[in-house]
């Protein structure tokens, strides 16, 4: 590609001379500890490291024919750009020939119900005969190919390559989780969504926003023009309904609220599942769904709106919502042969954590035990709120690990006990298979465990180290134990 074309819409303040804007490049360098030839090395200031300090060292390999940075380093040729990020973004998007132009597009951001809204807007897609390509928590998943993620919304150039990838095999739409890191990051600059839609947002990631009125922010800007055609903005909560004021883009509001131009009604909740009538602009969509809890329900009317406003009708719409059985650690169920119901949810925050637990305490019948930890080198100050909605449903509440990573996993416990109000009640078992051997055991006839924190992560990061453990297989391991 020529340099030209790679360089294509970047915010380019200036540049040396001597860089020749027709010459060819074979790739883009972004890790200065391993370099490609004939590929331009892109810096920028990152949360932790900023690869500025490492342009002279890079030019010097003799491999990089110029950088691209926010500053001049003397005796390297530069092309200096207002800002790193974006273009990164923008550059990566045209080396890999904008896919994204090929697609009709979806973004998903918000605390909670990223994960399944995007999976509900999946089967709505393909059940209106598109071919998506979701992008998210649980990986990137088209056709029949998976390919694993380390984050929520993947590096720049990881997501443009494999939406190459998934262009090139005939998918026609992009469903896609954006966290807060992402938006703050750029990472999907140069991409305009058809349709940015808002979950909610409660107390998370604060090691890296800091507050939540920067959290706040950093999900905002998925509500501008620079990267949304319209917003579909859920107001049940008081950010959004702030979002809704503030957004800079066309939009629809989705909730209870009677505020909400799109609402429900007629409502039915089980262990079974949900029915509801959804009741929006486009007229009246009578569904049922496998999906359990109202805040399932909330995700439900979430993808449905952001579906009608990306054209989708509604007997598609229903058909989508009724196909879907399953999402991958969200309230996936099992059962004893006594009658008891077991959960793995994905449930990492305060507020994930207590919309579950009142949805399953809705059905309770006995006990409601729960099993749950809280991960290592991330945000302390929702380790107590997790305790406390814990306890405040819970019959039966283990504190166990999850992910400790460099921590000690007895000191993540210790933080967590500080938010109960009687922890002499609270079973503290730190290995997490013990845990979930205890939970399962303890069900009797009727009883209902919630096994949360993880959901569909298939590991264990212990130091930083990373080891196989699913909850999923756990319980499973331990169902068959239990009924011998």
């Amino acid at each position: 590609m020529k340099v030209s074309k790679l360089l294509d819409g970047l915010n380019i303040v200036r540049f040396d001379l001597e860089i020749d804007f027709e010459a060819n490049v074979k790739d883009i360098n972004i890790d200065s500890r391993n370099l490609k030839k004939r590929a331009p090395f892109f810096a920028f200031k990152g949360a932790v490291v900023d690869s500025h300090d490492y342009i002279s060292d890079v030019y010097k390999s003799g491999i990089v024919p110029f950088v691209v940075a926010e500053r001049k380093v003397e005796g390297v040729p530069t092309v200096i750009v207002e800002d790193g990020r974006k273009a990164l973004a923008n550059a990566c998007r045209n080396f890999f020939e904008k896919p994204d132009e090929e697609l009709q597009k979806i973004a998903v951001t918000g605390t909670n119900g990223k994960t399944t809204v995007s999976y509900i807007i999946d089967s709505i897609l393909r059940a209106a005969g598109h071919k998506p390509v979701l992008v998210g928590t649980t990986g990137v998943v088209f056709g029949d190919t998976f390919v694993d993620l380390d984050s929520t919304t993947p590096s720049t150039y990881e997501f443009f390559k494999v939406l190459k990838q998934a262009v090139d095999a005939g998918v026609d739409a992009l469903v896609m989780e954006v966290s807060s890191h992402a938006l703050h990051q750029h990472r999907v600059n140069g991409v305009v969504f058809d349709v940015g839609i808002f979950t909610n947002l409660s107390g998370d990631h604060l090691d890296y926003n800091k507050t939540m009125e920067e959290y706040f922010e950093a999900k905002k800007i998925l509500f501008t023009p620079e990267y949304s055609n319209v917003g579909v903005i859920g107001i049940d909560n008081d950010y959004g309904l702030q979002l809704f004021k503030e957004a800079e883009v066309d939009k629809i509001s989705y909730g209870l609220s009677p505020k909400a131009e799109f609402t429900a009604e007629e409502i039915w909740f089980g262990l079974d599942g949900l029915k509801a009538k959804l009741v929006c602009p486009a007229g009246v969509i009578e569904i049922k769904s496998a999906l359990v809890g109202l805040h399932n329900f909330q995700n439900i009317m979430s993808a449905a709106a952001g579906c009608i406003m990306l054209g989708i009708d509604n007997d598609h719409i229903k058909q989508g919502i009724e196909e879907l059985k399953n999402i991958p650690g969200r309230l996936e169920k099992f059962e004893r042969s006594n009658g008891a119901y077991i959960f793995v949810d994905y449930a990492h925050t305060d507020d994930a954590l207590q919309n579950v637990l009142e949805a399953l305490g809705s059905f309770k019948e006995k006990k409601l035990i729960t099993v749950f930890g809280c991960g290592g080198d991330r945000d302390k100050s929702k380790r107590p709120r997790m305790a406390r909605a814990a306890e405040l449903d819970s019959d039966v509440v283990i504190v166990t690990s999850d992910n400790p990573r460099t921590e000690d996993p007895l000191e993540i416990i210790e933080d967590i006990l500080v938010g109960f109000e009687n922890a002499d009640n609270v079973i503290i078992t730190p290995d997490r298979s013990m845990a979930i051997r205890q939970a399962v055991t303890m069900a009797e006839e009727k009883d209902i465990v919630l096994i949360a924190g993880k959901g569909h992560e298939d590991y264990m990061i212990l130091g930083t180290e990373k080891s196989h453990f699913d909850d999923r297989e756990e319980v499973k391991k331990y169902l068959e134990v239990s009924e011998c």
